[in-house]
C-alpha cells in the first residue's frame, strides 16, 4: 500500500494540470468518468465538508451517505449548480471540479447532478479509507449510452420488499437508470386476478418502488410474457380455450380474440404499477408450437407462420401505443421463420456461411418488414461474445432498414444456482462479464443506444450473485473499452466491500470447480443441467421441441440416473469406476477448509454488504457436502472404515447444509411459494418444487438408495 501511495504522490507530482486516462491511485469511482484533467494543489480535505449549497427551484435528491447527511448553507464548501448553456439533450452529463477551496458540481439538469454526486460520494469513500486529500481535478462526464437497463426477473422467487429498495439505490450508484421487471404471476393483477400469486406484489406496492426508482432517475419497465412463455397464466384451468393446443400451457392461440382481452388487462394493470415509465416489454420470444390448431392451420396455409406471428405482434403493439407506451419485444422469432436465428449465436457458423445465408434468405425478412409494427423496439438478444457473423449482420439488416434496435447481454446466462461456470470467458467470467464486455461494447461502435442486462431465474439463483454483471453492465455502457476485466474485478470489491481482494481470481476458480463437480457429481451421465437427467416427466412445452401429448404420464426411473453405490462382493471396484469423480471430490474437500476461512475473512474485513461473504460461504458449504459423502462411501469400498458413523453423518451434513442455505437465502428472499400457489411443472429447474428443494433432487435420490441398499 505505501509503494501504491508513493506512487501516486510522483505521477500527481509531474502530472500538472492535464487530461490523465484514469483517475490517480487509491482513488476509483465505477463507472470510470469519461476525461479527468488533474489540477495543480494538494486537492479538498473531505473533513472540511460541513455543508453543501443547492439549485435553486430543484427537486434534486443528494444520494450517498456522506453526501445526504449535509445540511445546506449558502456558505457550503459543495455547490451544485445548473448551467443553462448545457447541451439540453446530455441530461445525464455533469463536471465535477475539485480544488483545495471546495468543490463544484455544475450539469445542465438534475440528472446530470445526482449523477456527480454519485462520483463525489465514491471519492469520498476513498478519501476517508486512505485518510488522503481528494486530488485536485475536474471530472467531466456523460454516458456512451443513454438507456443501461439491468433485468429483474422474478418468475421463481420473490425477494423481500427491502432488498428491492436497496437494490434500486446501489444501482443508482452505478448509474444504471432502468430495470425491467419480468413479473409473470408475481403482480396482484386486478383485471384477471386469477393470474397473480397468493404473495404476488400488488399494484400499489409496485407504483411505490416505481416512484422510489423514479427519484434515483431509474425508470422501471413492466416485462409481461406474451404469445409464448405464458405458462404463469395458461397453467390455470379457465384460461384452457386460450391455449393453442389444449394440453399445453406454453403459448396462446394468436387468433382467439379473448386472447388479447387477456393479455392487454394484464398490460393495463403492469402500466399502472409502472408510472413514469417510457416503454412496455411484451416478451414474444421462443414462440413454439403455434399454428396447429383449427383457427392458425388455414391462416398459415395461406400466409406462412412468419406472418401469424406477426399478426400478434402488431396486435399487442398497438395496443401499447394507446397506452403511451413503446412497447419492446424480443427479436428471436422473425429471424426463427427467416432461417436466420442460429447464425446469430452458433459460434461454429464461418462468416462465409453466414454471408451466404443473410443472402439466400434476408428477403424473407424483407418480406416480413411490412408486416413489423412501426412503434416497437427490437431487442437483439444475445447472451455471449456476441461476435458471430450472423449476429454482425443481423445488426447491420436492422440499422439499414432503420429499425430501432437495443441489444440484450446476460449475466449467468444459464440461470445457474451456485457459482456457474462459464466455459466461454476468462477473467472475470464468473458473471459472464466479457460477454457484457464484448456485446456492449459493439452496441457502442454500432452507435445503439440502450442496453439490459438480463439476469434469468431458470434455476433461481440468488440475485447477489447477479451484482458483478449488473456492475459490469453499468461500467461498459457508461464508458466502454476502458476497464479491463481484471481491473473491474478491483474496482468491484474496492465499491461494494471497501475491501481489496488480491486473491479473487484464483479463490473465484476453486469456487466454481467446487460448483462444477457439485452439477456432475452424482450422475451417471453428464450433470444436473441435463434433460434427460431430471425433467423427463415434465409436460413437453419445451418451445425448441414438437409437443408430445401426455408425456408426463410416463413414469421415470430417476435412481438410474444417479450413480450406483459401493458393492461389498467386489471391494475397490466402486473408487475404480468413479475414480474421476472422486479425484476432484479429493481436490475441493483438501481446498475446503482454506476456502471457508478465506470468505470468513472477506465478511470479517468488509465494511459494507458482508451478506454476500456469508452467502458465498453457505453456497460453498452446501456443494462440499456432496463430494464428502461420494469420500465417505470411497472410505468404505476400499476397505478404510468399518464403521457407518462417519458416513451417516456426511449424510445429514447435506441435510444441514441446505437448511442453512435457506436460512441465509431467507434473509432476503421468500423460499417458497404460499399455501395456494398453483404449481407449473416445466423445463425450468426451480418450476420443479414450491421451495428450495429443488437444488436436492438428486441428493435426496441418492441419500434414499444408501438407506435402501445400505440399510441406513
Amino acid at each position: 500500500m505505501h509503494f501504491r501511495l508513493f506512487i501516486a504522490v510522483i505521477f500527481f507530482l509531474y502530472a500538472g494540470n492535464r487530461v490523465v486516462a484514469q483517475l490517480p491511485v487509491p482513488f476509483s469511482i465505477i463507472p470510470e468518468p469519461q476525461q479527468v484533467s488533474l489540477l495543480p494543489g494538494k486537492g479538498f480535505d473531505p473533513a472540511r465538508l460541513k455543508a453543501i449549497r443547492l439549485p435553486a427551484k430543484t427537486d434534486l435528491l443528494i444520494p450517498g451517505a456522506h453526501l445526504s447527511s449535509l445540511p445546506e448553507n449558502k456558505q457550503a464548501q459543495l455547490v451544485l449548480q445548473i448551467d443553462s448553456t448545457s447541451n439540453p439533450l446530455q441530461q445525464e452529463a455533469y463536471t465535477l471540479r475539485i480544488t483545495a477551496t471546495g468543490i463544484q458540481i455544475s450539469a445542465g439538469h438534475a440528472t446530470g447532478l445526482f449523477y456527480g454526486c454519485q462520483s463525489l460520494e465514491q471519492l469520498l469513500e476513498d478519501a476517508i479509507r486512505f485518510n488522503q486529500y481528494i486530488p485536485a481535478m475536474t471530472i467531466t462526464d456523460a454516458p456512451a449510452i443513454a438507456y443501461r437497463a439491468v433485468h429483474f426477473d422474478v418468475k421463481h422467487h420473490l425477494d423481500h420488499a427491502n432488498y428491492y429498495y436497496r437494490a434500486i439505490d446501489r444501482l443508482a450508484r452505478y448509474k444504471i437508470n432502468a430495470i425491467v421487471f419480468e413479473f409473470e404471476d408475481k403482480l396482484r393483477y386486478r383485471r384477471q386476478p386469477l393470474v397473480g400469486a397468493p404473495h404476488a406484489i400488488s399494484i400499489e406496492e409496485m407504483a411505490a418502488l416505481s416512484r422510489y426508482a423514479k427519484k434515483r432517475n431509474i425508470e422501471i419497465t413492466p416485462l409481461v410474457q406474451g404469445l409464448g412463455h405464458a405458462s404463469y397464466i395458461l397453467k390455470h384451468e379457465a384460461y384452457q380455450p386460450l391455449r393453442e393446443i389444449p394440453w399445453n400451457d406454453w403459448a396462446f392461440c394468436p387468433l382467439h380474440e379473448p386472447t388479447y382481452q387477456v393479455l392487454f388487462d394484464l398490460y393495463r394493470d403492469a402500466i399502472e404499477a409502472t408510472p413514469g415509465s417510457r416503454y412496455l416489454h411484451i416478451g414474444g420470444d421462443e414462440i413454439g408450437n403455434i399454428g396447429v390448431c383449427e383457427r392458425c392451420r388455414p391462416f398459415v396455409a395461406k400466409y406462412g407462420m412468419g406472418q401469424l406471428n406477426a399478426y400478434w405482434l402488431k396486435r399487442v403493439c398497438a395496443f401499447a401505443e394507446t397506452q403511451n407506451r413503446i412497447p419492446v419485444f424480443w427479436d428471436d422469432m422473425p429471424l426463427q421463420e427467416a432461417g436466420l436465428y442460429e447464425s446469430t449465436w452458433n459460434e461454429n457458423i464461418s462468416a462465409a456461411q453466414a454471408d451466404s445465408l443473410w443472402q439466400d434468405r434476408s428477403a424473407i425478412l424483407d418480406s416480413l418488414l411490412p408486416s413489423f409494427p412501426r412503434n416497437g423496439v427490437f431487442m437483439r438478444w444475445n447472451y455471449s461474445s456476441a461476435t458471430q457473423p450472423g449476429n454482425l449482420r443481423c445488426l447491420n439488416w436492422y440499422q439499414e432498414k432503420q429499425l430501432p434496435v437495443m441489444i440484450a447481454t446476460a449475466v449467468n446466462a444459464e440461470g445457474g444456482m451456485l457459482f456457474q461456470p462459464d466455459i466461454r470467458n476468462q477473467g472475470m467470467a464468473s458473471a459472464g462479464n466479457s460477454c457484457i464486455k464484448s456485446f456492449i461494447e459493439l452496441a457502442a461502435d454500432r452507435h445503439i443506444n440502450a442496453v439490459l442486462c438480463t439476469a434469468w431465474d431458470d434455476k433461481s439463483p440468488h440475485m447477489e450473485n447477479y451484482w458483478p454483471g449488473f456492475i459490469a453492465a453499468a461500467e461498459y455502457a457508461w464508458r466502454p473499452k476502458v476497464k479491463t476485466l481484471e481491473a473491474l474485478d478491483i474496482a468491484w470489491a474496492d465499491k461494494e466491500f471497501g475491501i481489496a481482494i488480491p486473491q479473487w481470481p484464483s479463490l473465484q476458480q476453486k469456487l466454481r470447480a467446487g460448483s462444477t463437480l457439485w452439477y456432475e457429481a452424482l450422475f451417471e451421465k453428464g450433470n444436473w443441467f441435463d434433460d434427460d437427467n431430471m425433467l423427463q416427466s415434465l409436460k413437453q412445452v419445451e418451445h425448441w421441441l414438437k409437443p408430445v401429448e401426455g408425456r408426463e404420464k410416463t413414469v421415470f426411473d430417476y435412481g438410474r440416473k444417479i450413480i450406483s453405490l459401493p458393492d461389498k462382493q467386489k471391494p475397490g471396484a466402486w473408487s475404480e469406476k468413479y475414480r474421476e469423480k472422486l479425484e476432484k471430490s479429493a481436490a475441493f474437500m483438501k481446498a475446503y477448509d482454506s476456502l471457508m476461512a478465506a470468505l470468513s475473512t472477506l465478511e470479517q474485513q468488509s465494511t459494507s454488504n458482508k451478506y454476500y461473504w456469508r452467502l458465498q460461504a453457505a453456497i460453498c458449504r452446501f456443494q462440499a457436502a456432496t463430494p464428502a459423502l461420494l469420500l465417505q462411501l470411497a472410505a468404505i469400498d476400499q476397505g478404510k472404515t468399518n464403521t457407518g458413523k462417519a458416513l451417516k453423518q456426511a449424510m445429514q451434513e447435506i441435510e444441514d447444509a441446505y437448511l442453512q442455505l435457506c436460512a441465509v437465502y431467507s434473509e432476503t428472499r421468500f423460499t417458497e411459494q404460499p399455501p395456494g400457489f398453483v404449481p407449473d411443472r416445466y423445463f425450468h429447474t426451480a418450476s420443479q418444487r414450491e421451495d428450495g428443494r429443488w437444488m436436492m433432487q438428486a441428493q435426496e435420490l441418492f441419500l434414499q438408495k444408501i438407506k435402501q441398499q445400505m440399510n441406513f
